[in-house]
């Protein structure tokens, strides 16, 4: 779950708890228990059961977003004056007031230094399924370029295309035992431009136009991205590269035998 989620949660905890301080207080001014059979002990009930569901709700989110121990343990402490009958109205009042201001001074400036679910939602620049089974740091670079898309990082999605492309040239030469095509005399792997023009001049491969058309996008569009100081990506930049790249990805791993 994202931090701007928990956060939300967090919102919705202090309003269910407000509104219990509220009926504790109007129970109190009519002398009415908060326990028992009467119209205040349900409706105050009500609120404790539903702030634990809430709380619960947000503690998961706050675990899978690694808050420290040490966080938990002072929200607990206020919702338990909350949640006491034997409670009285001015604990009740200064646990809400605890709990607004360790909300907004502590809780929620960390959730906004967390960074984002490394398991992006979506897969809108490769379907992971088109690398499973293949090579594990395949999986990874196209789950990081899948989240820096759905997060709108384009200039850094475009570099992790740029990586993947150039990672699926090398495995490529590997699997066929051509590497030493593509090395300089020091053993060391050609950079981007010259795999691709190694690539495109084997016509054994037999790539589709569509591939052949896809490697400059890429290179270019990478090359921008990491590069160039004043080129910032936009989402149709990425876009214009995405199509061709799903057919060139299946077309390496196929003739790499990795699929």
């Amino acid at each position: 779950m994202e931090s701007g989620k928990a956060e939300t949660l967090l919102d919705q905890l202090v309003e269910i708890a407000t509104d219990l301080v509220v009926t504790a207080k109007i129970a109190h001014r009519n002398k009415k228990a908060l326990h028992g059979d009467n119209h205040y002990g349900h409706k105050f009930d009500d609120h404790v059961v539903k702030l634990s569901s809430h709380q619960a709700k947000l503690f998961a989110a706050l675990r899978s977003l690694g808050l420290e121990a040490s966080d938990f343990l002072d929200l607990e402490a206020h919702l338990r004056v909350l949640n006491l009958h034997s409670s009285t109205v001015t604990q009740r009042s200064n646990a809400v007031k605890e709990l607004k201001l360790f909300s907004e001074s502590v809780i929620k400036p960390k959730l906004q230094t967390m960074t984002a679910n490394p398991i992006p939602v979506t897969e809108q620049v490769l379907p992971l399924s088109l690398v499973g089974k293949t090579r594990t740091y395949f999986e990874k670079i196209v789950i990081q370029g899948n989240g820096c898309y759905e997060h709108q990082w384009f200039d850094a999605c475009a570099v992790m295309i740029r990586r993947f492309v150039e990672t699926l040239i090398i495995e490529l030469y590997e699997a066929k035992t051509k590497e030493a095509e593509i090395k300089d005399g020091n053993g060391e792997f050609f950079m981007l431009n010259k795999l691709i023009d190694r690539t495109l001049a084997d016509s054994s491969w037999n790539l589709s136009r569509e591939s052949k058309r896809t490697f400059p996008l890429v290179k270019t569009l990478g090359d921008r991205s990491a590069h160039n100081r004043r080129y910032v990506a936009t989402k149709r930049d990425v876009d214009e590269v995405i199509p061709g790249l799903r057919v060139l990805a299946d077309e390496l791993l196929h003739i790499a035998g990795l699929k």
